[in-house]
């Protein structure tokens, strides 16, 4: 009997040992991130991805199977691979990415915006519109048929600036200029200068804009910029580049700076060194055809330039007398 305890006992132990080393390795590999595939017989690392949305507490959907997590969560132990992962909370736009799960590697989308099916829209104008601008006042400026009018970003404290209501069915652009007291506005051949904050006084009507018409183009408008001392515009046609003057009455100065070889198909204007970057087809020795970017530097040479021309039709004047 004795003997049959014994072997009983001997038995179990070495079943025991047996189990151990089977299930230690399954053990320390499910401690250490790593998964048995059993069907394959392989041992391969996992993944994890981290959710989180605003607003919330989103229901999860990874591969079309409901998590049971809510955002925000860490959706461990998932075999290497893509995922459909789907972001869903009722009354919000659902959310969906295709996601890579990467071995020992923590994916995020912790960045999610789920935007509401039923939108937050209020009408902030009083009267039809065909153009407006804002500032960085937080004004906005209203284009409307009954004249310019400017509100604050509610709609609030609406006053009217000027009965001027010709506006071009089309604007190209809309500009503040840097001190902003002034809005360039124009069109493919036409620019126009509003001027603000004027004295009631001595402005018509006792209103505090007016709208000015200081340039047609003979040529296509491509871009205006505004330069930095809010006095002078920059004018980039498809042919060429001009500055035109906007104080002082009557006829205005306008100096032609650069003639393009071909239509520009990029522009940047630097405000902070007054400086015009563009792109042009120029032959130049050593250089192959083609386009090259190019900088006109304003604020260096823009005065004598400027002086340079008026002096130059001035001469021409003087000679044709």
């Amino acid at each position: 009997m004795i003997n049959r305890d014994k072997v009983k006992r001997a038995i179990a132990f070495y079943i025991s040992v047996a189990l151990f080393c089977i299930l230690l390795p399954v053990i320390l590999s499910y401690a250490l991130g790593y998964k048995i595939d059993f069907g394959l017989l392989k041992i391969y690392k996992t993944g994890i991805i981290y959710l989180s949305s605003n607003p919330a507490g989103a229901s999860i959907y990874i591969n079309g199977k409901k998590h049971a997590d809510l955002t925000p969560a860490r959706i461990e132990e998932l075999k290497p691979g893509a995922y459909k992962v789907e972001v869903k909370r009722e009354g919000f736009y659902p959310w969906e990415k295709d996601i890579t799960v990467k071995p020992n590697m923590v994916t995020k989308a912790d960045r999610i915006v789920l935007f509401p099916i039923t939108q937050d829209i209020n009408r902030i104008s009083r009267y039809p519109m065909d153009e407006f601008v804002i500032s960085d006042k937080n004004y906005i400026y209203h284009m409307t048929g009954y004249g310019l009018f400017r509100s604050n970003m509610d709609g609030s404290s609406l006053k009217r600036m000027s009965p001027y209501s010709n506006w071009p069915k089309e604007m190209h652009g809309k500009k503040f200029s840097p001190n902003e007291e002034k809005i360039l506005y124009f069109t493919a051949y036409d620019i126009f200068v509003i001027h603000l904050n004027l004295d009631k006084d001595a402005s018509e009507d006792g209103l505090s804009a007016k709208v000015e018409e200081v340039m047609t183009s003979e040529y296509p408008i491509v871009d205006v910029f505004w330069y930095s001392d809010s006095g002078y515009i920059v004018v980039v046609t498809n042919k060429d580049i001009n500055v035109v003057e906007l104080r002082g009455e009557g006829t205005r100065n306008i100096a032609l700076l650069y003639k393009f070889n071909s239509s520009p198909r990029s522009l940047y204007y630097d405000s902070s060194s007054d400086s015009l970057y563009f792109t042009d087809n120029r032959v130049e020795e050593g250089l192959k055809e083609g386009s090259y970017l190019y900088k006109l530097d304003l604020r260096k040479n823009f005065f004598e330039q400027l002086m340079r021309m008026i002096l130059k039709k001035e001469d021409n004047k003087t000679n044709e007398k």
